[in-house]
């Protein structure tokens, strides 16, 4: 009687093991890399205004308390005249710290390259504290702020400073959301200032994404660029406006 009784128990014992090494193992193949990419069409704002090409890559590697996020993003008008072009780049590195459920550091590198804005060349390193209102899968809601340093550099063309080289210590600050409405669309906001005695940038993002097939995607978004002090032939504020399709992977 006893063997007929072991035989089922040992049964359920060993379907209980297995299921349990599926779960791990489920779990520690979970890639901590994933990232997106995309293409599209810009309808963009400065001193004049053109039709031109944007593209971006967002690369992210996240493991245990670290998250790290490699961006490049362009905007590019094949066009021969500086007052109707719009030929510039991104890249930003972002590490970030948890240092538990809700609060983080973290460490912020962007380089910026303008061909034909008053900056030819920004560099800009910031880092501080930041707070997770909400962090779930549906609503996210991010605030943070530290000091920082930004060195730039003007265009050679430049009416009143050519060349100009500046450093100075800033202050950083910023604000990021995202509401998943749902399975399929999305939309979100980042805002971002960079205050300093030579200059204060304030950029502020906003966008619509909504799933078309698998991982593409349809996004519309916003880029609105103020700056305090511009060249005296520049416009201080700068819009661009896209129409993307993106591959989440």
């Amino acid at each position: 009687m006893k063997q007929y009784l072991l035989i089922p128990l040992t049964g359920i014992l060993c379907h209980t093991a297995l299921a349990a090494t599926d779960t791990t193992t489920t779990e520690e193949d979970k890639s901590p890399f994933d990232g997106s990419a995309k293409l599209g069409f810009i309808y963009s704002k400065t001193t004049k205004t053109s039709m031109s090409l944007n593209s971006a890559t967002e690369l992210r590697y996240k493991k245990n308390n670290w998250s790290n996020k490699l961006a490049l993003s362009s905007y590019y008008t094949d066009s021969t005249e500086e007052e109707d072009g719009v030929n510039k780049y991104q890249i930003n590195l972002n590490n970030e710290f948890a240092m538990g459920p809700h609060s983080f550091t973290y460490l912020s590198n962007t380089y910026n390259h303008d061909q034909f804005g008053t900056y030819r060349s920004e560099y800009i390193v910031s880092t501080g504290l930041g707070y997770k209102f909400y962090d779930t899968k549906t609503t996210k809601l991010v605030v943070g702020g530290g000091p920082g340093y930004r060195w730039s550099k003007r265009q050679s063309t430049d009416p009143d400073y050519p060349n100009q080289r500046e450093k100075n210590l800033i202050a950083n600050a910023f604000v990021r959301g995202k509401k998943v409405f749902t399975p399929t669309f999305s939309a979100g906001f980042d805002g971002n200032v960079d205050y300093g005695s030579s200059n204060t940038t304030y950029d502020i993002k906003a966008y619509i994404k909504n799933r078309l097939i698998d991982n593409v995607a349809l996004m519309i978004d916003t880029q609105y660029i103020y700056n305090t002090e511009v060249a005296s032939d520049k416009s201080n504020d700068e819009i661009y406006s896209t129409v993307s399709i993106t591959y989440d992977f």
